[in-house]
């Protein structure tokens, strides 16, 4: 390739990476930990060495006070922190369970004891870390509350009605945040735009016909609502915003099954059936699971996870169709392929109204399906950073019954 070429490339290059940039907003989904190191006095340390080191994963950041005493660790991913200082001259300051959110931003400040440095005190933090530096609401959902509750049809949007100031059940497939309307609510999942429709927000995808959420409850890390005064990254909203974190693998290998079933003989007959028609069935499973662990210990690793969704359930149609004299006399009067080609599917009246049109009364089976995977991965850089992966895909299928044929979407 040529040099000329070479150029023209690489402005072509950037030109489409700024353009397909040019819509998108920062979405913070990591957690920012600044420190304070003094001694039993109140004087600052300088020079003190730190180690936080993510629980699950094993993955540790470095670092060393400065000259006030301070020391700043950005774009930690959320989750469980063990924090180690050590300095000559001081006992080695141990703090256990640091849990650190998605978009958090926490100030602490560590006292270290005279003494040796082969000496241990060890802390375990037992009380929730308080946002200092950010003025609007969060409430963090994590993953205890995902697993353990019995959430509607395992939908993430049953978890977002358990915050307080939101409506979820009102709205179809959306989400409320104080008072303003759905389409002021922002959607992300991994700090990417999630929402249905920029103009119209929801949780809903493919015209609705989803019965999977965003992102299956199995995949969920933590949800958070954030509410009240919002900062900058969070523009084009206005009545709050809703992240979604996904789960990543750990060091050790974890997995999942689940199964939820429902039947007709499990379920009430619809008291407006009459007697003589059957009770329409009912079958519905909900089934999947998942598997995450390392790759390389330590430093890489990986999250899957698979929903099915399968649903067939009976649906009372009613509908006011012709009857066998009045198709004669419009056969009669248009004897063309074309009448008959429209009246064929439509059904003989099975409740007589008038000598022209009937009522017919019937039960058909409504189909829905769905498969949803998500799968993850994450890579320790060794610059400090972390390279995350995320792909999710859903196949939904729908059919509604009619009073004249059935519609597939």
């Amino acid at each position: 390739m040529s040099h000329r070429a070479r150029r023209i490339f690489s402005l072509l290059f950037a030109t489409a990476v700024l353009v397909g940039s040019a819509g998108l907003h920062a979405q913070v989904t990591t957690a920012t930990l600044y420190g304070l190191v003094s001694d039993s006095t109140g004087a600052v340390l300088p020079g003190a060495s730190i180690t936080a080191t993510h629980q699950g994963t094993g993955v540790s950041r470095d670092i060393v006070t400065d000259e006030r005493g301070e020391f700043a660790l950005p774009a930690l991913p959320n989750g469980p922190y063990t924090l180690k200082i050590e300095m000559a001259g001081f006992k080695t300051h141990n703090r256990q369970g640091l849990q650190l959110g998605a978009g958090q931003t926490v100030r602490q400040t560590f006292v270290l004891e005279v003494g040796q440095l082969s000496e241990n005190i060890t802390i375990a933090e037992t009380a929730p870390l308080v946002e200092t530096a950010f003025s609007g609401q969060v409430e963090s959902l994590g993953t205890l509350e995902a697993r353990e509750l019995p959430l509607p049809r395992r939908n993430v949007q049953g978890l977002l009605g358990l915050s307080a100031g939101a409506d979820s059940g009102a709205i179809l497939r959306g989400v409320r945040l104080n008072g303003v309307g759905a389409g002021g609510t922002g959607i992300t999942v991994d700090g990417t735009e999630a929402n249905s429709n920029p103009e119209g927000r929801a949780l809903a995808q493919y015209g609705g016909q989803n019965q999977i959420d965003v992102i299956s409850i199995e995949a969920v890390e933590e949800v958070q609502v954030v509410k009240g005064v919002l900062p900058a990254e969070y523009g084009g909203v206005v009545g709050g915003q809703v992240n979604m974190i996904s789960r990543s693998g750990t060091n050790k290998f974890h997995g999942s099954l689940f199964e939820n079933y429902q039947g007709e003989k499990l379920l009430a007959r619809d008291p407006f059936l009459s007697s003589t028609t059957p009770k329409p069935a009912v079958k519905f499973h909900q089934f999947g699971g998942s598997l995450g662990g390392p790759i390389v210990r330590n430093r890489a690793f990986f999250f899957t996870t698979y929903e099915g969704y399968r649903e067939t359930a009976g649906m009372r149609i009613l509908g006011t169709v012709p009857t066998q004299a009045l198709r004669d006399q419009i056969l009669a009067a248009l004897p063309f392929p074309e009448t008959r080609i429209a009246l064929d599917p439509l059904p003989l009246p099975n409740e007589p109204l008038t000598a022209d049109v009937g009522r017919y009364v019937a039960v058909k089976n409504r189909e829905r399906r769905d498969n949803h995977v998500v799968a993850k991965g994450d890579l320790a850089l060794r610059s400090g950073g972390n390279l995350s992966v995320t792909y999710s895909r859903m196949r939904p299928f729908t059919v509604t019954p009619s009073v004249a044929i059935d519609g597939a979407n």
